[in-house]
């Protein structure tokens, strides 16, 4: 059983349908006002064998649920910074339990998306994956400066054309310049608002599958 004493979080343990044992972990961040255990039913409706789920809650209480960062007109930057920072020790614990760093997939939806893509793209560490869905993506204000470490992580980015909360457009045009910039992104677009559509689970897990 994995925990964590940086975060509040629920661990799911890998289900064994083969002669494989569990080496890697999905580490799954919510949206804004949301909280680890409705990301439950979308790591059972993932599915990937030998893979672990350590569901986690953002650093700061939001109404009914919790934050990764303020929204506008707040300022983002700080709240972004810090939780990159919590999230680095948490990866350290798992290393610590046995976790490589090429074991770890980082995974989250909007908010959480954007925590996953910031914090890979602030260090310097080689991941089994990196997963953003519907994420809002900070290049300039974050000083995001590719390197040719970060090209040998791959990454699942997938966005809704109809997303009321964070613009398809815009999300591209970031993704089109991470990718100019070396980085190995699978892209994924598909006909939704901001949520996570069953096509786009069955896409992320045929992309685990062929990952791990």
């Amino acid at each position: 059983m994995i925990s964590s004493k940086y975060f509040e979080s629920t661990f799911l343990p890998a289900k064994f349908n083969g002669p494989k044992r569990s080496t890697k972990i999905m580490i799954v961040m919510h949206g804004l006002g949301d909280h680890k255990a409705s990301f439950k039913d979308f790591a059972l409706e993932v599915n990937v064998t030998c893979l672990d789920y350590l569901l986690i809650n953002a650093p700061t209480p939001y109404y009914f649920g919790f934050s990764w960062y303020d929204i506008p007109p707040g300022e983002p930057k700080d709240g972004i910074e810090n939780s990159i920072a919590k999230l680095e020790l948490l990866v350290n614990e798992l290393n610590k339990k046995g976790y490589k760093d090429e074991d770890i997939i980082l995974c989250g939806f909007s908010q959480g998306g954007c925590i996953s893509l910031h914090s890979f793209l602030s260090w310097q560490r080689v991941f089994a994956g990196v997963v953003c869905l519907s994420p809002r993506i900070y290049l300039d204000k974050m000083n995001v400066v590719a390197s040719k470490v970060h090209g040998q992580t791959p990454v699942f980015m997938a966005h809704g054309h109809y997303d009321q909360a964070i613009d398809f457009n815009g999300v591209q045009s970031q993704m089109n310049r991470l990718k100019a910039d070396g980085l190995n992104i699978s892209f994924h677009e598909y006909d939704m608002a901001h949520e996570i559509d069953i096509h786009e689970i069955r896409d992320l897990s045929r992309w685990l599958n062929d990952l791990l």
